[in-house]
């Protein structure tokens, strides 16, 4: 009965996480099929729905596609409407309106289905409180810290006290050991000389509770309990009482079950892993690192000492039973020490409070977020709206709608966030995404261009006067018996990627990279090198360090092969801060070319150790 158009689906559910969300996407009888979909969360801005169809084939059809016309304001009318049903009716658990038929002016909803519970209570976002604020700024600002269990070397008090040994006024409590590691063993938190800013927790769960009340009724600040035993061990109750105390005496804990902070500001170092088992970072710079999952951010740590690169702060939450994600990125956000923040997540607790936050910090610097446990996903309900509108679906809309850059895949390499990182506190900033490739080596540039085009990247067109001081350098290089193969030789001098050849020799690799740095057209440049050649002294990875003090615009080395010479050459490149990268290389790249584009600001800092 209804005139033909293109079949749309709008419709939404609530999320007992984040609330209402509203859904558009392909409609029809193969809405599964399609599974084109976005996800809205709350009541939509024009900004939020054109978002949502941006990242939608149905998007890209009521733009005009092949000329066809369709009515796409109506579409983004009904949308931001249906999001204002859902938010102000939370009543409304399921609604489809499918299809929805559009036409070049208006559209016929010709079915609906609509599920409701006058039970279900509205999801509302939740404040940070400043006295959570208070006890996180005395946990990263500790004056004084008492470790509760510790102990000799070989335990897990043990190794956490000897991590902390930079505190200054560090106090050690064991009921029976006089000294530890040469300071004063302390029989209870009693016995101390004065109540400490901040405990930290490495006894059994109920110890902890009882020892945890009598520091909040002696005026502590704040806590970090790396203890276990609570709701991840089915006692709640425990967990609960710890939540109690807290709130009643207005003194927040990170915690429980956690591997806590490293502030290499303050020197606070509350992780259990021995010096010789793991070597994290030491030396401060402008990153700082969230983590839900304590073993992810142990291999984030060891990724980043591996790379030579060095932390600002690095958190573990654990169950977050008192202070969660939301809370440590609302500290970060204020640290004008910290230019840019990474979390992993695997559960989302609070999702309205993490987005309302999420949006204050990503408006001012980077905010990089990890999702796992995206695999599986809720139990189907019967309507199309649920089968598609699972809990990652709703945590991507979260991400769009706060401003996160969500690099989803760290199930795939979780070397991708590090190389972010490194890239953007270790390059000059570039306001473009035009890429020179060079290569000792031509296999390698090709592979390298391809990569570049893939990750939508351009490749840098050479100036006139770059490709004339090209063809120079490879001149001057040429001997008398050569000439007659001039032209074969300098057939492709001057093309994107720039083959150095397996002849090539220090200087002209270096040369080559000066040339490309004064190129208008070039805004990165790519260095795809076998060290492993035998016209290659020793001497190069020494000498690159010194080009890059005298660059302009970021240099990418990536360094081919994995013998044990390579491996030497990274590691002395990456001691001086020249940082290299096999793989993977140009998802990292890209992502930093985005941030550098959407902050406008640079994170290196030529002037101090990064």
């Amino acid at each position: 009965m209804a005139d033909k158009g293109f079949e749309l689906l709008v419709g939404g559910k609530q999320d007992p996480g984040f609330g209402s969300i509203t859904m558009i996407g392909m409609g029809g009888i193969y809405v599964e099929l399609y599974a084109d979909a976005a996800m809205g969360i709350g009541v939509l801005s024009r900004k939020d729905v054109e978002h949502m169809l941006a990242n939608t084939r149905a998007g890209r059809v009521l733009d005009g596609f092949r000329g066809q016309t369709y009515d796409r304001e109506a579409v983004i009318g009904l949308a931001i409407s249906v999001s204002r049903l859902l938010a102000e009716n939370p009543d409304i658990c399921e609604l489809d309106l499918n299809p929805v038929i559009v036409h070049e002016h208006g559209f016929d909803v010709v079915d609906a289905r609509l599920i409701r519970d006058p039970e279900n209570a509205a999801v509302l976002p939740k404040e940070i409180l400043n006295w959570k604020q208070k006890s996180l700024d005395a946990i990263f600002n500790a004056q004084s810290v008492a470790i509760i269990g510790a102990s000799h070397p070989g335990t897990q008090g043990g190794v956490i006290l000897k991590n902390c040994m930079g505190i200054e006024n560090l106090y050690p409590v064991h009921p029976r050991l006089k000294t530890i590691h040469g300071l004063s063993c302390y029989p209870s938190l009693q016995d101390l000389p004065k109540i400490p800013d901040v405990c930290v927790f490495a006894v059994n769960s109920e110890l902890t509770v009882s020892i945890f009340e009598d520091f909040c009724k002696s005026g502590g600040k704040g806590a970090i309990i790396f203890s276990d035993g609570f709701a991840e061990m089915g006692r709640a109750d425990l967990e609960e009482r710890l939540i109690q105390l807290s709130e009643a005496y207005k003194v927040a804990f990170i915690g429980p079950n956690c591997m806590g902070v490293i502030d290499n500001f303050s020197g606070l170092n509350t992780n259990y892993i021995p010096i010789q088992r793991s070597v994290p970072p030491t030396s401060s710079n402008c990153v700082g690192v969230i983590s839900q999952s304590g073993g992810i951010g142990l291999e984030l740590l060891e990724m980043f000492a591996a790379d030579r690169q060095n932390l600002g702060k690095w958190v573990s939450i654990g169950n977050a039973a008192s202070t969660g994600v939301p809370e440590i990125l609302h500290h970060m956000g204020e640290d004008p020490r910290i230019k840019i923040i990474a979390i992993y997540l695997e559960g989302v607790a609070d999702g309205l409070k993490l987005m309302e936050v999420g949006k204050k910090v990503a408006s001012k610097k980077p905010v990089l977020v990890m999702k796992g446990g995206i695999g599986g996903g809720a139990k189907a309900a019967l309507s199309h709206t649920a089968s598609l509108a699972g809990s990652h679906e709703a945590f991507r809309a979260c991400c769009a709608q706060a401003g996160f850059l969500l690099v989803e895949e760290l199930t795939e390499d979780p070397k991708i966030l590090v190389n972010i990182l490194s890239i953007l506190t270790s390059q000059p900033r570039t306001s473009g995404n035009r890429v020179a490739v060079v290569s000792v080596g031509g296999g390698a540039g090709i592979l390298i261009s391809d990569q570049v085009t893939e990750e939508g990247m351009t490749l840098a067109e050479f100036a006139p006067e770059t490709r004339t001081r090209m063809h120079d350098l490879f001149l001057k290089d040429l001997k008398p018996d050569q000439k007659a193969v001039q032209e074969k030789i300098l057939e492709n001098v001057g093309n994107n990627p720039i083959d150095l050849l397996g002849n090539c020799r220090d200087d002209r690799l270096l040369e080559a990279i000066r040339i490309v740095d004064q190129d208008p057209n070039t805004d990165v440049i790519i260095a795809a090198i076998y060290l492993q050649v035998p016209l290659l002294s020793e001497y190069l990875p020494e000498r690159l360090v010194e080009l890059k003090q005298e660059l302009t615009k970021p240099l990418i080395i990536s360094p081919r092969g994995f013998s044990p010479y390579v491996d030497r050459c990274r590691t002395y490149m990456a001691d001086k801060k020249l940082h290299t990268y096999t793989v993977p290389m140009m998802k990292p790249l890209r992502m930093a070319m985005n941030i550098w584009k959407r902050y406008d600001t640079s994170f290196y800092d030529k002037t101090r150790t990064l």
